[in-house]
């Protein structure tokens, strides 16, 4: 019996300590995201994390336990054998869990959730986001921890003797010791067992990501539900949703400005691959970065204060296209049934007489992109296999050779037309062979790789301006979404979210050339204020704002990893929905302004998943 409980109590110690390791490294590879943070919060993130790893510790032991029952009486070689490969099997895939939080949390500022195990369908560009070497060294730590604790594994006598002690003391161990795993488990004797909300103690999201434990959250995800059979923001009641709602989305008469020379020009959508405003000088970021957009500025309209409603490029291209806000844990535009039920952009011009063409120059497929803009409605969908690629990234041909290609292409087009162009160079890993001079880490290789695309975009611009389609035609130029780079932004930020928004071409009235809008927008606005500027009814898009009316209280909303963000001209409020706080202001001091917007985030956050619920599976 001693011998039984001796050898439960050295594995759990062993899985403790595990995961404390695995702790220490997830912070020290998100080390960038400390800045500011004392080694008291980053102790309490240990402390906070302790519950969770006993959690997940028991439920480990649970299973290794039952099957180590029987050896209370009789031995056998294929129970021990059980035993040990439970539990090396909970240390392997503890420890690859672990880098892939690493690498998660590194590109999207989250750990292991259903909408990143959802991209595991697309295996090839999940890798092609990571650089080669951080995804070598990432191995590397796995492997280093499997071998030290497999080996301190090993050091534990497996084949003691369970048999000794008196017959009634071991029938008690045997129903005991599973009783306390299923106590740990749970994390106490308490009424509601352990849950995420746990591990949240801070604002500061990388201490709580940190204390919640990777392997219980995988568990977590596994015994979920794969979709929301309740809406898990139901923060107030429907009738009090729709009135903050509605307040919030007034209908008006149409634009109070009026920025076009006619009503039914082409339009050009340029998306840019992980733009974010940090680079771009005219919004107070980086100068040299992109001085090719700087320039354009002086013949366009740039809103000052858009937002880009998600993270992801398929977030931003659903809000583009349909007008419909990225959701937090899930991404509509992967859920047939849902996305088809979506409004489009293309489908009212089309009725205007628009034709109406997609160009990318990467796997169109992936992220169920492809099947989307099928249902959007474009009449073509140029990608990767369009055109003779001369020099590719992981993630497509370089941004030169698309915005060439379209150039061939467009003339072709039946006018008026409507067209996006999504480059793809800028993506991380951002490894583009190309020299803008920027040289040195991470950070660096994101301006090259943006200086590159500003670039291309500058010299295709000029171009444009020579071909015969431009004196009518009206461009948009805007991010699909930020970046964390070049300064480690956290995910949940605002300053994250916040991307260049810019307006040109021939159909722009001469006035509103090298001007700005300080208007509060986001992607999802981009429907309703093309529509009304062109006299089309944008009914159909109501969670859109026309930016051009000044009957409209002017907001932007975002989402992130089970949160919201959103913010207008007197404040900007972050809520965290793990914690159930706010973890970001713009003025704390103008609390009234902040209660007011958590209240019309909420209502927007809880009708956005109501409407997502309600579309057929």
């Amino acid at each position: 019996m001693k011998s039984y409980l001796r050898y439960f109590g050295l594995v759990a110690l062993l899985f403790m300590a595990l995961f404390t390791v695995q702790r220490h490294l997830f912070l020290a590879f998100s080390h960038q995201h400390l800045a500011g943070i004392g080694w008291r919060e980053i102790v309490q993130s240990h402390l906070h994390g302790l519950p969770m790893d006993l959690a997940t510790t028991g439920y480990m032991l649970l299973l290794a336990s039952l099957f180590a029952i029987p050896l209370l009486f009789n031995e056998s070689k294929v129970l021990r054998m059980a035993v040990r490969f439970v539990l090396v099997s909970c240390i392997v895939v503890s420890a690859l869990v672990n880098v892939v939080d690493i690498g998660l949390f590194d590109a999207w500022g989250v750990r292991i959730d259903r909408k990143a195990l959802s991209y595991l369908r697309y295996p090839a560009e999940v890798a092609g986001s990571m650089a080669l070497g951080r995804m070598v060294m990432l191995l590397l730590v796995a492997a280093v921890q499997c071998l030290f604790f497999l080996f301190l594994l090993k050091k534990i006598d497996h084949f003691r003797d369970f048999r000794k002690g008196k017959r009634g003391a071991r029938i008690a161990t045997a129903v005991l010791v599973p009783v306390l795993c299923v106590l740990a488990a749970r994390g106490g004797p308490q009424d509601d067992p352990i849950n995420k909300s746990w591990a949240w103690f801070s604002t500061k999201p990388v201490l709580n990501l940190a204390a919640m434990n990777g392997l219980w959250n995988l568990m977590e995800i596994a015994v979920e539900p794969a979709e929301f059979t309740v809406n898990p923001y139901a923060y107030m009641t429907t009738e009090e949703a729709r009135r903050a709602f509605v307040s919030g989305h007034p209908h008006t008469d149409g634009p109070t400005t009026r920025i076009l020379t006619n009503n039914r020009p082409n339009i050009l959508l340029i998306m840019l691959e992980s733009w974010t405003a940090d680079v771009i000088e005219p919004l107070g970021g980086d100068s040299g970065v992109a001085p090719q957009f700087t320039r354009l500025c002086k013949d366009g309209l740039l809103f000052t204060n858009f937002y880009s409603t998600g993270f992801r490029t398929e977030q931003g291209l659903c809000a583009l296209i349909s007008g419909f806000p990225s959701q937090p844990t899930t991404t509509i535009i992967r859920k047939f049934g849902k996305f088809d039920r979506l409004p489009s952009v293309v489908r009212t011009l089309d009725s205007a007489g628009y034709s109406s063409r997609y160009y990318y120059a990467g796997d169109i497929s992936f992220a169920n992109t492809r099947s989307y803009l099928d249902a959007m409605g474009f009449d073509k969908v140029y990608d990767e296999t369009a055109f003779p690629i001369k020099r590719r990234t992981r993630w497509g041909a370089y941004d030169e050779e698309l915005f060439n290609f379209h150039l061939r292409d467009a003339n072709t087009a039946t006018k008026p037309f409507f067209q996006i162009i999504m480059t793809s160079t800028s993506h991380d890993p951002f490894d583009a062979n190309v020299d803008e001079g920027f040289k040195g880490d991470i950070s660096q290789l994101y301006r090259n790789a943006v200086h590159y695309t500003d670039r291309c975009l500058g010299a295709f611009l000029d171009s444009v301006k020579t071909q015969p389609w431009y004196a009518n035609s009206l461009i948009f130029v805007v991010a699909d979404h930020g970046h964390s780079l070049p300064h480690n932004l956290p995910q949940y930020s605002a300053a994250r979210h916040r991307i260049p928004f810019l307006v040109m071409g021939g159909a722009l009235l001469p006035q509103f050339r090298g001007t700005q809008n300080n208007t509060y927008g986001s992607q999802a606005d981009f429907p309703v204020t093309l529509l009304a500027q062109m006299g089309l009814r944008p009914s159909q898009y109501p969670w859109g704002r026309d930016l051009f009316s000044n009957a409209t209280p002017h907001q932007a909303f975002w989402t992130f990893n089970n949160g919201f963000g959103i913010a207008d001209s007197t404040q900007e409020v972050v809520f965290d929905d793990n914690g159930k706080r706010v973890i970001e202001l713009r003025d704390s001091s103008r609390t009234i302004d902040a209660q007011r917007l958590l209240h019309t985030g909420k209502a927007e956050l809880q009708l956005l998943l109501d409407r997502y619920m309600e579309f057929d599976q």
